[in-house]
This record gives structure tokens, C-alpha cells and sequence, in this order.
């Protein structure tokens, strides 16, 4: 077996780029492989002075046997992707480019991979670097949107799947690495156009779409220079300037949900006569006395504020920009500096169809004039399947507007001391700011409409008899009927003219970090290096949830005019859902007599301008208000201090080799997180609900603060033991930690009786009604031992067979602690419960086994030959519960008392945030000459996705298969052409809160179709 030797190993020291190093040992390494398994012929390697024409394999295939270089060369378990060229990773995004690789999978916004898993485990549990160091985000917690950089100025992505103390600490889960090229070891000059047209054919549905086609524009250049007295300099530049759409289409609920009894000895929850089910919810407390809840076995139906149906109108542009500079001034010395910016700035209008007051379910025994003939119809699990209500519906015409800035860059130095020993320093800042403003205009069914006009189905003061049914005959979402009322005309929503214009986000997060380490060659049989460092980092994260003006107008000739004015001519989206109402109208309207009203029946409704409403509401243009300091503020720093010791081994067991590395991390974070407390006062609406509860303005607010500090040590130990040229023995043993995101660890409070999709409540007691902590600046970080063994099988540079399995045990869970906390409210002392989330001592395990099979029919007559798979499979078990906020399991202990009374969970636990428990993706491709084609099949089964704000809430994204198709020709040596597509079968997005059945959101996107060229000099 021949191993690396110390010339090898002196090469990787001292080459300026790991990168080609690597290269050069793995085409050293490979060349030893005897590859004739499966019958398969591959050119002899050429020796020195031979005149043997080496063919280098390109394009997908070419791809992949790159990849099989890097997990057979790493010393941990590694997958990864490398180009040889910038712009030539197979992909649209860094996230889909990711969803390729082993155990790895995406999250969805608005049809395109966003946030990534590994091994099927939640993205907090995994950690992403860029260069080598971390990056910021603006949603709140650690994860990377990876949507938001292109996929064309990378060309290197690897995903460590164990721990080595020289990564920086935060994945449970593994990290992702991504890297750009540096302009000196890429040594050629090169200049590179791509220009991709995007089409989606459901933007084609809509009338006066903010663009038919998308854009997608990207530029680069790399050069180096010789100078007489300054060294080596070399320089790399890109950029992108994209526009497109993301066509959507949305059935919803919202997000807080009550729980009602239905029980018919009680006048309260489902049998309350004409008011809001949720006065009567589960009392589910033990009594101490008994041992048992009051009200263990009595039957409930969880029930939404509102359904809804929406129709978006977007338009999404981003623009990214990476610098490089990397100098040599000498054999021995190196500096990098480099800079990355992406801008987005996303707008979307939105046409909401709202069925408010979706509390006042009708129990059994309402027999009332024009009810619908629909029974009550309730799952053992509480979700609704049918049932009538007499409630009012809504029109919401919203307009939003995001802007997100990322801004990183550093320098960093390599400095050679000697041939042995190399000392490196980096200095980097990563920022993110998120800035989110909206306003929206609600108009409410009227018994008159704006011409004076009765409406005879909302004759009762506006409020309509209605249907649904959720999930029957064929649909996947609520399919309403209403009693003779047109939800197509306009002019029937003339009441409650409500704008509110809102800041709605408002981030900021920074990263600054410094490490410096060195690596040392030893001259030892065994140990082949030794390397150590520190690293100092601070990450300050900051948030005002929302501020919020808002506006009402009751001159009706001023909103009688503004509505007629205001009006869409028609529905703004033909064959609104109808991909998934099983062929059934969205809504059906019927007369007294129950026949088919054909004005109101199909998928399209009223809709309205919301620049024009919102400007008639308030009387002038709506302005979004700056953020004001408030009880709901997040404000939290982060501080940092890790330092480590690593060796790597390379030597011989008998006829075996054996290599890997050891070594132990130290870690040790002071978190400080402040808010604010003060006097609050309500706000009412012209009607005298509550619409919202405010900072008192003559009152002095207070800072509160809080905070936890934590030391780990993180031991770990990567072994490979390679049998022969084909075969090898991987295992590994480390403890590992994640961190809670950002936002977790705030201070602030919201109040669940004031969220956006709920009606105004009447009282300040529904107003508040629990509270929830923007987070815990107490909560602890998760930590776990982990094992992972693996055998890998590599008969030739095509093909390669790996079977793993790999274990974490966690010293923690998550439960949901609730406290009573008073707070002011107009000169009031009132008591609510906010519930916490908090890390235990509890013993966790999660357990896997991944498998990966490559391989190319090379050997095949014909065009058979051409033909190449990938598959990758990962499937996971975890013992892990997360409780729901409000429906869970939890303790409440009381302020007064201190006593702790058990809550019994209505809904059962989720498993660890983003976990499913299978992954799969398949790649079957073609490749003859310069032509390639590739098909893919990515599937993931359900998983628990938290809500950022509040993240005890349970929601749960079902299983998704989604196919993705590649084809490219390269004309000649400076142009190729390409057509990609994603999502080709229209598959949506089901959403279920808070059990797996119960309906919560359903998403539509429909295929993305991109087609470009790529030219090159």
C-alpha cells in the first residue's frame, strides 16, 4: 500500500493552494488504482517522455469523478463538488448544487432551495463558512439562505460530515464549506460572459406581470501579474445582476390556532351560542389532587382565526459582487484580500380572499336561516374536516417590499517561516441588514353595497352564511361555498376600510471574527503534521419585530369612490389553484334555494390596487414608519473564544494504511441579550376593538437584560484505514456543539392575541392572551457525542459504493417552561402566561445510515456507454420531542407561588427542528462529447419547520419529490449552451399546524425554465 510520503506532505504545506494540491495527490493517488473492475478500460497513465494523449473527462461526468476524489482523499467524511472553472458547478443555486450531494436537503421559499439539512437533520444543527469563515443572514438564526448567492462564482462546495478541531465549532450536523477560486492558483487569464433567461410558465397566468421573463446576467475576470519588485499579484472579480419572478399561489390559515371543546353538556367552545369557540377551550392543567386534567378525554377541534386564499404578483431582483486580490512577494509569503456584496430587493403584491371569524364554528344543534347543508365533522385528532359558520369575508390588498444587504470580506496572510512550519492570520467581517415594510388595506362585506344596493346574502349586519371543506373529494385545501354572496364584485366590500402600514422587519446581524493559526511538519513515521490555532469572534444581532401605523376611514363617499377607482377590471391570475382543488371550484356560491350562482362560483375573486386603496384610507401615500424601541426588541451579542490542537497521521498498520487526524477544541461563549419593559397602552379601531398594544409614550421604558455563558471542549478523532487501492475503513468519534440561532436568544415579548391574521379582539384580556418570549438569554447550547463508521468501495474513477452509519447522542432537549408575568396595560395590572423555551439535560439520540452508489456504463456498446447514475439514500431515527407552545406538553409554574403545575399535551411532540427521517436524490445522466443531460429526483420526507418568531409553534412540511432536468452542448472552446428546469411537476408545498393532519398552507410555484449560454476567453 503506498501512503503519502513526506515529500507529499511537504508539497500541501507549502503549496499556495490547497486546492490544486489536492488535485495534483489525488491524480498522483488515483493513478495507482487498478481500474479494470466491472470490465471496465480506461488509458494507461502516460510516464514521463510519453507521448500518450491524456484525456481529461469534463462536463457532469467529469463532475462527479471529482467528487469521488474528494471522499477518498479526505480523512473525514466528506462529500463535496469541485469545477475546474468558476461558473461550471452544475446548478442554478448554491442550495440546489448542495441538494446533489449525499444526506443533504433543502428547505422551499417561493419554489427554489433555500435553507439546507444534512442528513436530514434541522439547518441549526449544521454550520456553513464561506472561505472559511462564517456568514451572516438577516432571518434571525444561523442557517444560510442560499438562494441568495449564485451558484456561478463558486467553484468548490464540501460538506464535512464529522468534526476535525481545525473546523470552527457549530455543526452537530456537519459544515458547509464553500469556496471562490483564488486568482494566482488559478493561474490563467480568463474572461467570462453567462447570460440565462428564466420563464415560468405560471407567470404566463398572470395579467400585468412585473416582468414575462426573468434575467439572469453574470460576468467575470481573472488575470495575474509578474512585477518587477512586488512579487505575484493576481486579481479575480465577479459579479450578477438577476431579475425574475416567483409566481405563488396560496390557500392559508393562520398561524395561531385555538383549541375548542365539543362538548354538548358545556355552553362554551363549539356549543358557545353565536360567540368565538375559543371562550371555551381544553383546561388541560393537572390537578394536584386528582392527578388528572378536568377535562382529560373531552373531545376539541383546533380552529383557525381565518381561512384564506392569495394571489401574488412579484418581482425579485438581486445583484452579488466578489472581489479578490491575492499577492506573493516572495516564495514565502502570501496575502488574500477579498469582498463579497449581494443585494435583493424582492416586491410582491398580494390579493388576499379572507373567511374571518373562523372561530364561530356552528355546533350541531344551529338550525339558522340559510345555513348550509354541511355537517360538523371532526377527526380524533381535533382537525376540522367540515362545518358552517356565519362570519364575514375580507378582502386584504397588500403591498411589500424587502431590501436585504450582505456584505463580508477579510484579509488574511500565509506566512512560511521554514520548509516546515507556516503561521496564517484572517481578519473578517460578515453583515447582514434586512429591512421589510409593508401596508395593506382591509375592506369587509357590507350589507349594502358601494352603490346602495342590498346584499341579500349579508343582510345580518355583513355577516354570511359559509361552508367549508378541507381535504375531500380530490382537494388538498379548503374549498369554501357561501350563501348568495358574490365574492367576484368589488363593490360588495364596502365596510371597515382598515390600512395598516407596517415596518415589518427590521435585522441587523454582523459577524467579526480574527483567527490565526500554524501547521507544522513533523519528521515523525506516524504523525505527518501538527497544527493549532485561536480564533476570536463577535456576532451582534438585533431586531425590531415590528412597527405599525394604522389608519381608518369612515367618509363613505370618499371609500365608495376610492373602491370603484381602486378595483382590478378582473381576477389578476387565471386558473387560480386549480392544480390542486381536485377539479373543484375554490368557492361556489348558492342561492336560498341551494342552485349554483354562476357570479361568485370558480377560483377568482375581488381584488384591489393597494397603492391606490391605501393612499385613499389615509388620505396621502403610506409611509413606512421607523422602528421604535418597544417590549418586543431583540437585541444580543455573542462572544467568542475558541482555541485548538490537531495532528494528522499518516502511516502503515501491517499491509494497511492508516491515516486520519485527533485533536481537541476549546470553546468558551458569554451571551448578553437586552430589551425593554415599560407602561403599555391599547389602540383601538374605529369599531372599539383592540387593534393593537403600544409602548405608552409618556412613559419611560427600562432595560432588562440577560444572559449565559458556557465552556465546551470538543475532543475528535477521524480514522481511514485503507485496505487496499479499492477499499477502505472510515470511522470517526467527536463531540460536537450547535448554538440557538440569534433570535432565540432575545429578551423581547409578543402578544399571540395580536397577530396579523387574527380579528381585533374586544377585550385587553384576548388582546394579550399568552404571551411568547422572543426568545431564552438563558438557553444552553446543544452538544452531543458522535460516532460514524463507513465502508467505501472505489474500483475505478467512475464508480464508487459507500455505506455509512453514524450516531449523536445529546445532552439535551428542548421543553417549554411557562411563567405568569404582569404587565401595565392603560393603568392596569394584568396577568398573562409566557411561555419559554428551554434546553434540558434530557439524553437525546439520533441514528442513520447513508449510502452513495456512482457509477458510469463506460463499458457498454454504443451509446450505452455515455449513460452515468448517481444515488444517494439517507435515513435517520431520533427519540427527540419538541412540544408544542400552546397545545404541548409543558410546566407552568406559578410567579406567586413558585409552584409548577403540569400541562397535558393536546398534540404530540415534534421531532428535533428540521428532521426528516428520509432523504433521497438520484442523478441519471448522458454524456457524449460536449453534449450533457442530466435528470434529477430529489425527495424529503416530513419535517418540523419552526417559525422564526415563534418557534415553539408547530408546523410541519410534508413530503416532497421534486425533479429537476439539466441538458448543455459545448459549440467550441468559448461557447456552451444550456437549458435547465426545476421543479418540473409543479409540485406544491404542504404546510400542517399543529398536528401532521390539520390543515395549515398549502404553496403552488409551478416549473422554473432557464436557457443561456456561457462564452469564454
Amino acid at each position: 500500500m503506498t501512503k503519502l510520503n513526506k515529500i507529499s506532505q511537504a508539497f500541501i504545506a507549502n503549496s499556495k493552494s490547497s486546492v490544486l494540491a489536492k488535485s495534483i495527490c489525488a491524480t498522483a493517488l488515483l493513478s495507482l488504482i487498478a481500474l479494470p473492475a466491472v470490465s471496465q478500460e480506461t488509458p494507461e497513465t502516460p510516464i514521463a517522455g510519453d507521448d500518450t494523449e491524456v484525456i481529461q473527462v469534463k462536463g457532469i461526468r467529469g463532475t462527479i469523478q471529482d467528487s469521488i476524489a474528494i471522499k477518498k482523499l479526505s480523512t473525514s467524511i466528506v462529500d463535496g463538488i469541485t469545477a475546474d472553472d468558476i461558473g461550471e458547478l452544475p446548478a442554478l443555486s448554491i442550495g440546489e448544487a448542495l441538494e446533489t450531494l449525499t444526506g443533504a436537503s433543502s428547505h422551499r421559499e417561493q419554489g427554489g432551495a433555500t435553507e439546507i439539512s444534512i442528513r436530514g437533520l434541522g439547518p441549526f444543527l449544521g454550520s456553513t463558512v464561506f472561505n472559511g469563515r462564517e456568514a451572516a443572514n438577516g432571518s434571525g438564526d444561523r442557517s444560510v439562505n442560499f438562494s441568495q448567492f449564485p451558484s456561478e462564482l463558486f467553484n468548490k462546495i464540501e460538506i464535512y460530515k464529522t468534526q476535525e478541531a481545525s473546523l470552527i465549532e457549530g455543526g452537530v450536523s456537519g459544515q458547509i464549506s464553500l469556496g471562490t477560486l483564488k486568482p494566482l492558483d488559478y493561474g490563467k487569464r480568463r474572461f467570462q460572459v453567462q447570460a440565462k433567461g428564466n420563464w415560468n410558465p405560471a407567470e404566463s397566468d398572470i395579467d400585468n406581470s412585473a416582468r414575462d421573463f426573468g434575467t439572469r446576467f453574470t460576468a467575470s475576470y481573472v488575470d495575474q501579474f509578474e512585477t518587477e519588485n512586488f512579487g505575484e499579484i493576481g486579481f479575480s472579480i465577479g459579479g450578477q445582476l438577476r431579475k425574475n419572478t416567483n409566481p405563488e399561489q396560496e390557500a392559508r390559515t393562520t398561524s395561531g390556532w385555538r383549541d375548542c371543546r365539543v362538548d354538548p353538556s358545556s355552553i362554551s367552545g363549539v356549543y358557545d351560542d353565536g360567540g368565538d369557540c375559543d371562550n371555551g377551550g381544553i383546561d388541560n392543567l393537572v390537578d394536584p389532587v386528582t392527578g388528572v386534567s378536568p377535562d382529560a378525554g373531552v373531545p376539541y377541534v383546533f380552529v383557525p382565526s381565518s381561512y384564506s386564499y392569495r394571489q401574488n404578483i412579484s418581482d425579485d431582483s438581486r445583484d452579488s459582487i466578489f472581489g479578490a486580490v491575492q499577492w506573493r512577494p516572495n516564495e514565502s509569503f502570501e496575502m488574500n484580500f477579498d469582498a463579497e456584496f449581494a443585494e435583493r430587493l424582492f416586491s410582491e403584491k398580494r390579493n388576499d380572499l379572507v373567511f374571518a371569524s373562523s372561530r364561530r364554528l356552528d355546533d350541531p344543534t344551529v338550525n339558522r336561516e340559510g345555513q348550509l347543508p354541511v355537517d360538523l365533522v371532526i377527526t380524533d385528532q381535533g382537525s376540522l374536516v367540515s362545518g358552517t359558520y356565519r362570519q364575514r369575508i375580507e378582502t386584504l390588498s397588500t403591498y411589500l417590499e424587502r431590501l436585504e444587504e450582505y456584505k463580508g470580506g477579510g484579509v488574511s496572510f500565509e506566512y512560511n517561516v521554514n520548509d516546515l512550519l507556516t503561521i496564517t492570520g484572517d481578519l473578517s467581517v460578515s453583515e447582514t441588514e434586512r429591512r421589510e415594510g409593508l401596508y395593506h388595506t382591509r375592506l369587509q362585506s357590507e350589507p349594502n353595497d358601494i352603490l346602495g344596493n342590498p346584499v341579500p346574502g349579508a343582510a345580518d349586519g355583513g355577516y354570511i352564511n359559509t361552508a367549508v371543506e378541507i381535504g375531500q373529494n380530490g382537494s388538498l385545501i379548503p374549498i369554501m361555498t357561501v350563501r348568495n354572496f358574490d365574492v367576484s364584485n368589488p363593490n360588495n366590500f364596502a365596510d371597515a376600510a382598515r390600512t395598516r402600514v407596517d415596518q415589518n422587519q427590521f435585522r441587523n446581524n454582523k459577524i467579526t471574527a480574527f483567527r490565526t493559526d500554524f501547521e507544522y511538519l513533523t519528521d515523525s513515521d506516524v504523525i505527518s503534521r501538527v497544527k493549532g490555532g485561536v480564533r476570536f469572534s463577535k456576532l451582534e444581532f438585533d431586531s425590531n419585530p415590528r412597527t405599525r401605523d394604522e389608519f381608518t376611514n369612515d367618509d363613505d363617499s370618499i371609500m365608495y369612490d376610492a373602491i370603484a377607482r381602486c378595483q382590478d377590471s378582473s381576477f389578476p391570475e387565471s386558473g387560480f389553484l386549480s392544480s390542486v382543488t381536485g377539479g373543484q371550484n375554490l368557492i361556489t356560491n348558492l342561492d336560498s334555494d341551494g342552485n349554483v350562482i354562476a357570479q361568485g362560483t370558480g377560483n377568482a375573486y375581488a381584488s384591489f390596487d393597494p397603492l391606490c386603496l391605501a393612499t385613499a384610507v389615509i388620505g396621502g401615500e403610506p409611509v413606512i414608519p421607523e422602528p421604535r424601541a418597544g417590549v418586543s426588541n431583540v437585541d444580543v451579542e455573542e462572544k467568542t473564544t475558541a482555541a485548538y490542537i490537531q495532528a494528522d497521521y499518516d502511516t502503515e498498520v501491517g499491509d494497511y494504511g492508516l491515516r486520519g487526524n485527533f485533536g481537541v477544541r476549546y470553546v468558551n461563549t458569554d451571551v448578553t441579550s437586552r430589551s425593554f419593559r415599560g407602561p403599555l397602552i391599547t389602540v383601538l379601531n374605529s369599531e372599539g376593538a383592540i387593534s393593537n398594544i403600544v409602548e405608552d409614550p409618556t412613559a419611560e421604558l427600562f432595560e432588562v437584560s440577560g444572559g449565559s455563558s458556557y465552556t465546551e471542549l470538543l475532543p475528535s478523532l477521524n480514522v481511514v484505514l485503507d485496505i487496499d487501492d479499492e477499499f477502505l475503513v472510515r470511522g470517526a468519534v467527536y463531540r460536537a456543539l450547535s448554538r440557538p440561532a440569534p433570535s432565540d436568544m432575545g429578551f423581547g415579548r409578543t402578544f399571540s392575541g395580536l397577530s396579523d391574521d387574527s380579528e381585533d379582539p374586544a377585550t385587553i384580556e384576548a388582546a394579550i392572551g399568552t404571551a411568547t418570549a422572543n426568545g431564552n438569554p438563558n438557553i444552553q447550547p446543544f452538544t452531543s457525542w458522535n460516532a460514524d463508521v463507513a465502508v467505501e468501495w472505489y474500483p475505478n474513477d467512475d464508480t464508487l459504493l459507500a455505506v455509512g452509519a453514524y450516531y449523536k447522542s445529546f445532552a439535551g432537549g428542548f421543553e417549554n417552561t411557562s411563567t405568569t408575568e404582569t404587565f401595565i396595560v392603560d393603568g392596569q395590572e394584568l396577568d398573562t402566561i409566557v411561555t419559554v423555551q428551554q434546553t434540558t439535560k434530557d439524553k437525546t439520540s439520533i441514528y442513520g445510515v447513508e449510502m452513495t452508489a456512482t457509477h458510469a456504463f463506460n463499458y457498454l456498446p454504443s451509446f450505452w456507454k455515455n449513460f452515468g447514475v448517481k444515488l444517494s439514500y439517507n435515513w435517520a431515527d431520533s427519540d427527540f420531542e419538541v412540544e408544542d407552545a400552546n397545545f404541548g406538553a409543558s410546566s407552568i409554574i406559578d410567579s406567586g407561588t413558585g409552584e409548577s403545575i403540569e400541562r397535558i399535551g393536546l398534540v404530540a411532540p415534534a421531532e428535533i427542528f428540521g428532521f426528516s427521517d428520509t432523504v433521497i436524490s438520484g442523478q441519471f445522466y448522458y454524456q457524449e462529447g460536449d453534449f450533457n443531460a442530466q435528470l434529477i429526483y430529489k425527495y424529503r420526507s416530513e419535517y418540523f419547520q419552526q417559525y422564526i418568531s415563534t418557534p415553539g409553534n408547530l408546523r410541519y412540511v410534508d413530503e416532497t419529490g421534486v425533479v429537476e432536468a439539466r441538458v448543455s452542448y459545448k459549440l467550441n472552446k468559448n461557447l456552451k449552451l444550456s437549458v435547465e428546469a426545476i421543479n418540473l411537476f409543479d409540485e406544491p408545498k404542504k404546510q400542517f399546524i399543529p398536528t401532521r393532519e390539520n390543515f395549515g398552507e398549502i404553496n403552488v410555484y409551478g416549473p422554473r425554465i432557464y436557457a443561456g449560454f456561457v462564452y469564454k476567453l
